[in-house]
């Protein structure tokens, strides 16, 4: 791999990448469900469109000499972690509780998983500002995304079981592709085209009533915004970006989403902040500042066992 992934700048600009595209395809995802477009067909074009691009890269990387081969097993625990089951369960949790508690439990496990996994897998050390940083994040994106305490159905635990499940799964995801070291195009390839194929087989049946019914415009979009930037240039970049961040700070990468979405929507789609969510994206910036320090560390790992 080129020398230019490992430089230290690297990781944050990757971060940052990842973050934009995240909050990017979500923003569009919001566009679709308002122009009628069903969950089924925009997670369908999130999975199966990397598939074109990463298919016939992948039979090309296999007739080289040196190919990188992914273990079946890891494969097919990738493919359970940031595949298309990942895509209908983070989706199915908005049946039962509103938006703004996917955008706010999501985050929180995806941190606490990537961090406890990191710690276990990785012998990563946690310090006691990344702690408090990681919290005072977390009570900026309460401001940010409010908690709708009123209209809300009796089956919202559902709803946030869902959410915090596929937190989870995505907080081993993230920590699994630095502990197994997975290379950024050799890897991304090979998951993008079995996730592809998963997709083509589990999604089609109830994609393809919405896709069939939505403008070509539309359509074009989100083949784009969630295909080619959700599907590919997201997990590029998160990949690479786990090349020189830790997997704690990268678990600390969706809470930037939400603020960076509502920027996008606010330019984009003419939706301005209210002063609170402004407050909120400020106060998130602040703790991942404070996160990011390196000082004062506490080390919470598995005790070592002496022969």
């Amino acid at each position: 791999m080129p020398s230019l992934f490992y430089k230290p700048v690297m990781g944050p600009f990757f971060g940052a990448i990842t973050i934009l595209s995240w909050a990017g395809f979500n923003v569009a995802a919001k566009a679709g469900i308002d122009a009628g477009m069903s969950p089924a067909a925009l997670s369908f074009l999130r999975y199966l469109t990397p598939g074109v691009v990463a298919i016939p890269l992948l039979i090309w990387l296999r007739c080289r000499a040196n190919a990188f081969r992914l273990p079946i097993y890891k494969l097919a625990v990738l493919a359970v972690l940031g595949g298309p089951l990942f895509g209908l369960i983070a989706v199915a949790g908005y049946q039962f509780a509103p938006l703004s508690y996917g955008l706010l439990f999501a985050p929180v496990a995806v941190f606490i998983c990537g961090t406890l996994l990191g710690i276990l897998l990785l012998k990563e050390q946690v310090s006691a500002p990344r702690v408090l940083g990681a919290f005072i994040m977390f009570g900026g994106l309460a401001f940010l995304v409010g908690i709708e305490t009123t209209c809300v159905g009796g089956n919202w635990l559902f709803g946030v079981g869902f959410f915090v499940t596929a937190g989870t799964m995505w907080g081993a995801y993230t920590v699994l592709l630095r502990h197994w070291q997975i290379p950024v195009l050799e890897g991304t390839s090979t998951i993008a085209s079995y996730g592809a194929i998963l997709a083509a087989i589990a999604l089609a049946p109830f994609a393809w009533p919405s896709l069939s019914d939505t403008e070509f415009q539309m359509l074009l979009t989100q083949v784009v915004m969630q295909g080619f930037v959700g599907g590919i240039l997201s997990v590029v970049a998160l990949v690479a970006a786990l090349q020189r961040l830790s997997t704690q700070t990268a678990a600390l990468l969706p809470t930037f989403a939400p603020a960076v979405a509502m920027m996008i929507a606010w330019v984009a789609l003419g939706t301005k902040p209210e002063t609170m969510e402004l407050v909120g994206t400020l106060v998130i910036f602040l703790g991942f500042a404070l996160a990011a320090q390196k000082k004062f560390v506490f080390v919470i790992r598995p005790a070592q066992h002496q022969v």
